[in-house]
């Protein structure tokens, strides 16, 4: 068995080609990554199970604003694990020889279910359609693989930043290496990066609270602002709503796309300015530990502090390439 289908490679591999789309994937490369985050959600299932009745308390000491921090880190990391996911899948089912393009219409032939149900057909489409593409994407997962050319981590280990690049190659360097830890990313490549992220998340956040308002006031309007008035205004909606609520799943699984690749062009951008990337780390941990401290309190030397920190790092962020004597 080649050395890229163990266990800790395969984790590996997993965050490295999280831009990868082209390749292929292995089944034990697939499956060990399965295991991983089933460990990993029973391990934040627990933390989580330790913060609610500690949360409960409501306390506001310090232990119990720790708990519920590191139960929301815990599983604030889900959201790195969404594009990642998304391209090894692809890369399993080129591997088993299936066309990747097979698990849109499984999504898809999922997603149609619950639309046809709340248009008045039986609700046994909203559970078995679901049911069929996912015992259909399960069975391509478990296929051998008929190509098994597997590409060892990175896939572009070390590459340079480039000075001065476009907005279109900047957006394409932020996805194609949104895994990559190692190399540098330019300032322009870095800023371009952002600017997409922005223009994709602000009309998205406020398509998603508008749609929310519009039916909580729709709801508050017509009968009155209770739990029950609210779910059946929303049923009164039909396939309306059905789309809205999918909309804005399809939101939020767009953002957490942006989540990796965000992660690796910062540190790729501290390096590129000369800045050690561990710095990157120390900076959200200590913002972390001061929000935890901050939390119910609203202290303003702390807040002060969290700002300045943020103010230090956007300055790294902005700082020219600096070009060591070694990458001359």
């Amino acid at each position: 068995m080649k050395r890229e289908n163990d266990f800790g490679p395969a984790i590996k591999d997993f965050f490295f080609r999280a831009g990868d789309f082209k390749g292929v994937s292995s089944r034990p490369q697939f499956w060990w990554l399965f295991l991983a985050q089933v460990l990993y959600g029973f391990v934040a299932g627990v933390l989580l199970g330790i913060a609610n009745p500690v949360y409960s308390l409501n306390t506001h000491s310090f232990g119990n604003s720790l708990v519920t921090t590191l139960a929301t880190l815990a599983f604030s990391v889900f959201a790195y694990l969404g594009y990642p996911q998304l391209s090894l899948t692809l890369r399993r089912y080129r591997d088993a020889k299936v066309s990747p393009w097979w698990y849109l219409v499984l999504v898809v032939v999922g997603l149609v279910g619950p639309i046809l149900a709340v248009s008045g057909l039986s609700w046994w489409l909203a559970l078995l359609l679901p049911l069929l593409a996912g015992l259909v994407n399960l069975v391509i997962l478990v296929l051998p693989s008929r190509k098994q050319e597997v590409t060892p981590f990175p896939v572009q280990p070390g590459t340079r930043g480039t000075l001065g690049v476009s907005f279109g190659t900047g957006v394409k360097d932020f996805f194609l290496r949104g895994g990559d830890f190692t190399g540098t990313s330019s300032r322009s490549q870095y800023w371009w990066s952002i600017l997409f992220a922005v223009l994709v998340i602000f009309p998205t956040f406020i398509f998603m609270l508008f749609s929310i308002v519009a039916m909580v006031v729709g709801s508050a309007v017509m009968k009155g602002m209770t739990p029950e008035n609210i779910n059946s205004f929303v049923s009164s909606l039909g396939v309306g709503a059905m789309i809205i609520v999918l909309l804005i799943l399809a939101i939020f699984y767009a953002w957490s796309m942006l989540a990796l690749p965000a992660l690796t062009v910062g540190w790729r951008r501290f390096k590129d300015a000369g800045v050690s990337p561990w710095w990157l780390v120390a900076f959200t941990v200590v913002s972390g530990f001061l929000s935890t401290i901050d939390r119910d309190n609203g202290n303003m030397v702390l807040s002060l502090i969290s700002l300045l920190l943020l103010i230090v790092q956007i300055v790294i962020l902005a700082l020219p390439t600096k070009f060591r004597d070694d990458e001359a």
